[in-house]
């Protein structure tokens, strides 16, 4: 979620916070709320996600389309935005999307009446190949496999990058990374989300370890939402 400084409390509201399509599901739901006692208005954008050297890249879609994309919200009422997908072909690798949802600035806000914030959400969207199960579906579900998943840690101290490729036709959403030492030991290194790598691509990441780098460590780190983190596979560290 980003912020725009532009009165008031902010009072945009938005759920889910990530949103899969089934193969051939051909809409969804996202739910846009006023907390605040202003009527608001807010418009959705779509947009593909993907990945590069770069690191994320999001460009304008219709892949999918927001419907409708501008709304105007009573105070302390809701507003259903359908994400649909017109043409529901079955997909080999999973798709990636952005919704931007932006708060709108008020017409009747006179420009001296001061700082308005304008709140942005960045809302991920999946489109899942045939097969595949939506990670939020209800019930037990396999550890996440580490066999599409290859890492590889380029220097030391605050100078170290880590970049994984994910070889696999669904994403992984990396967080809690650690550093295990030979003994056993762990050190934190990134206490929350470290972010996804998108199904078929690759992403990078800025590390601070030791001045002996991962030299007899090894990473661990928790994958989508397991329950028990897992060591994730190295190449040898580069000094």
């Amino acid at each position: 979620m980003l912020a725009t400084l532009q009165v008031g409390a902010a009072s945009l509201q938005v759920a889910p916070i990530s949103v899969e399509l089934a193969a051939g599901e051909q809409a969804e739901a996202l739910w846009l709320s006023n907390t605040g006692d202003q009527p608001i208005q807010a418009q959705v954008r779509v947009m593909a996600w993907s990945q590069d050297a770069s690191g994320d890249r999001l460009d304008p879609s219709r892949e999918l389309l927001p419907s409708p994309p501008i709304v105007e919200i009573a105070p302390g009422q809701r507003q259903l935005v359908r994400i649909v997908r017109p043409q529901a072909a079955a997909v080999p690798s999973e798709r990636a999307f952005r919704l931007l949802v932006d708060e709108l600035p008020s017409p009747q806000q006179s420009p001296s009446s001061g700082l308005q914030f304008l709140l942005q959400y960045s809302v991920p969207v999946f489109v899942l190949p045939q097969g595949a199960t939506p990670q939020d579906a209800p019930g037990p579900r396999p550890a996440t496999d580490v066999s599409a998943l290859s890492a590889s840690v380029e220097g030391t101290g605050d100078d170290a990058r880590l970049t994984v490729v994910n070889r696999g036709t669904r994403r992984v959403r990396l967080s809690e990374l650690s550093r295990v030492d030979a003994s056993g030991a762990e050190a934190p290194l990134v206490a929350g989300l470290v972010g996804y790598v998108l199904a078929g691509q690759r992403m990078q990441w800025p590390l601070s370890l030791p001045p002996d780098g991962l030299r007899g460590a090894s990473l661990r780190v928790r994958l989508n939402d397991d329950q028990d983190p897992q060591i994730l596979p190295l190449s040898p560290p580069t000094p």
